[in-house]
């Protein structure tokens, strides 16, 4: 079956997404707003869709009733309606289908929800050719955690006919699955409909590699990464077509070709497969089993921390390692190919992250979460509020700073020739510990050699440069803002401070020249770390979900949208954008190496694309 081009008719897409219900017995859901926000985005981008997109979330019935008969009625000829709905789906006593809105009453279908009849007899009336209706509905499961059904209701019988085509996440015996959310800020797209965005933003479902990802290509493409994943759930296409329909472009697939060796291409090998070589190609691994941190990259491997496990893959190979399972969930050290977090008892352990052995140990008894190696050297906040320092390779011990009324509260930074953390006044005996740090320490060889003492206590969120310590105050209950203060690394006096407009979304990133920060009303900012000043100041579509990244002149964000950005560091110009939702990591970001960002996908995967 040939696809149809194109062509001159109008491509239009109604996206509908209802996740909030008034109804106790209809559970809400957290995947129908992000799946139509990254459909949008995808669908409408004309080197991608080119549709004209109209988007409906939690919409009333009367809203929604009136835009799917403009939509189908305005339609004629050439035309392409494709509507996707994301929700509930109800099926009667009677055996009538019918999807949910934010106002139905379970037990009241016909009067509070949209029924599968209005919406055949309305398609009844469309003049297009080519019709596309693709359900991710099904109602709520009430025994399984993540389930959106336990029972799937006859979408492709009660909907299809001839000249449309309708596909479901599932059969009528299977549940479609929400995304695993981390939290009720950061959702991730449903299972089924992050294939369908997974198959056209990565060109991963053009499997004929003819630059067009099709109906069909897209369907088989679902059904074959669900299998991929083990999921229980199986997609369905009914109705009739005689061509098969272009949904998007994407960049077409080169082919290799057979060439017949000569003398003058001879000469030219080298340079032809150091350029092949060259080639950089997205992919993606599985890593953690749910959300987890951002990736780190240590001698060859990638390393990705969900609490109580640590996962390692082969960045040239792809193969993983055996799982590193820990006793406590704080995030270990990672450097040269090993780990280091607490053991048995609390004592610091190295292990290694090919085999899963341990290398060494030492019985001193460490905090969870708050080891960092630097140059060699491990530094270990200890349980006694000792500060130590051991040799990386070895574990042997090289200094030890008393506690001397203070108890580090972060894991040390090292920055030129001192060793740097946050740290709050220790307790009395019998006190509880405080975590509300206000100082600023810096150590060199076991001697405390300046500290810095804020005005009120100081956030996670730091970053640090040879040039200055760049640290947020904890915003006060009455302001929605936060003071960003730099300090001398060299000396740890105030350089200067900025009042930000609202809360920071994620720690900061610096460079030698700016400070990189994005904030909890969308806003990406840029200042210069001379004087405090804005340098430029930018709007993104979603809150950032972790640190942004710096590769040269490339500063990188991912967001709530669904979005991984590259923007241009010194004019903050949007270069690029990759349809990706990441992992929620306030303190880290994706890593970037030999023009490759490795990033932690909201399931746990690990995505590899080309800068």
């Amino acid at each position: 079956m040939t696809a149809q081009t194109f062509g001159n008719g109008n491509r239009g897409a109604l996206l509908i997404g209802t996740g909030t219900y008034d109804h106790p017995e209809l559970p809400a859901l957290r995947s129908p707003e992000v799946d139509c926000t990254r459909l949008d985005a995808l669908l409408r981008d004309p080197r991608i869709g080119a549709f004209e997109v109209q988007t409906l979330i939690d919409a009333d019935r009367a809203a929604l009733e009136r835009a799917i008969g403009e939509f189908f009625f305005s339609a004629w000829g050439d035309d392409v309606r494709l509507l996707y709905i994301s929700g509930h789906g109800i099926v009667s006593r009677n055996d009538k289908l019918y999807f949910a809105i934010r106002q139905t009453d379970p037990a009241r279908p016909s009067y509070t929800t949209i029924s599968a009849a209005f919406i055949h007899e309305v398609m009844d009336e469309c003049r297009a050719r080519s019709i596309v209706v693709i359900l991710d509905c099904c109602y709520s499961g009430l025994f399984l955690p993540g389930a959106k059904s336990d029972e799937s209701a006859r979408f492709e019988e009660a909907l299809a006919g001839q000249g449309r085509v309708v596909i479901t996440s599932g059969t009528r015996l299977q549940r479609a699955w929400e995304g695993q959310h981390l939290n009720a800020e950061t959702p991730a797209p449903s299972l089924f409909t992050g294939m369908l965005i997974e198959g056209i933003s990565s060109g991963a479902a053009d499997l004929n590699a003819d630059g067009v990802v099709t109906l069909q290509e897209l369907y088989r493409f679902a059904c074959e990464r669900l299998h991929q994943e083990g999921a229980t759930q199986t997609p369905r296409m009914g109705g009739e077509m005689q061509y098969d329909i272009a949904l998007a472009k994407v960049r077409k697939q080169r082919k290799p070709q057979a060439s017949r060796p000569d003398r003058r291409s001879r000469r030219n090998r080298t340079s032809v497969d150091s350029q092949a070589q060259r080639k950089l190609e997205p992919w993606q691994a599985r890593a953690a089993f749910g959300p987890a941190r951002q990736p780190i990259l240590s001698a060859g491997l990638l390393v990705v921390h969900e609490p109580y496990k640590l996962h390692s893959i082969d960045v040239k190979s792809r193969q993983r390692f055996p799982l590193i399972k820990m006793r406590y969930p704080g995030s270990p050290a990672v450097y040269e190919g090993a780990a280091y977090f607490p053991g048995k008892g609390g004592h610091l352990q190295m292990t290694d992250l090919r085999t899963g052995r341990h290398r060494a140990s030492q019985p001193v008894a460490v905090r969870d979460g708050l080891l960092s190696v630097s140059k060699d050297v491990l530094y270990a906040p200890a349980q006694d509020g000792t500060l130590r320092a051991f040799d990386s390779s070895t574990l042997n011990p090289l200094w030890s700073l008393p506690q001397n009324g203070l108890t580090a509260t972060c894991a040390p930074q090292k920055v030129a020739e001192y060793a740097l953390f946050t740290a709050a006044v220790s307790p009395a005996p019998g006190e509880a510990a405080s975590f509300s740090a206000d100082h600023i320490v810096a150590v060199s060889d076991g001697r405390v050699a300046w500290s810095y003492k804020a005005e009120s206590p100081i956030s996670p969120d730091w970053a640090v440069t040879d040039h200055g310590i760049y640290m947020a105050l904890h915003p006060e209950k009455s302001l929605s803002c936060q003071r960003i203060f730099a300090v001398d690394p060299g000396n740890g006096q105030p350089l200067w401070s900025f009042d930000t407009k609202a809360s920071l979304a994620s720690a900061p990133v610096a460079t030698d020249d700016l400070l990189l920060f994005g904030d909890t009303e969308n806003r990406l900012v840029a200042l210069d770390t001379k004087n405090g000043t804005v340098r430029w100041e930018k709007k993104t579509d979603g809150r950032l979900l972790s640190r942004p990244s710096v590769e040269g002149h490339a500063l990188f964000t991912a967001d709530r949208a669904a979005k991984l950005i590259r923007w241009n560091l010194l004019t903050g110009r949007k270069v690029r954008t990759h349809g990706l939702l990441v992992s929620p990591d306030r303190q880290r970001s994706p890593t970037i190496s030999d023009g490759v960002i490795y990033a932690t996908g909201a399931r746990g995967d690990v995505h590899a694309l080309p800068v």
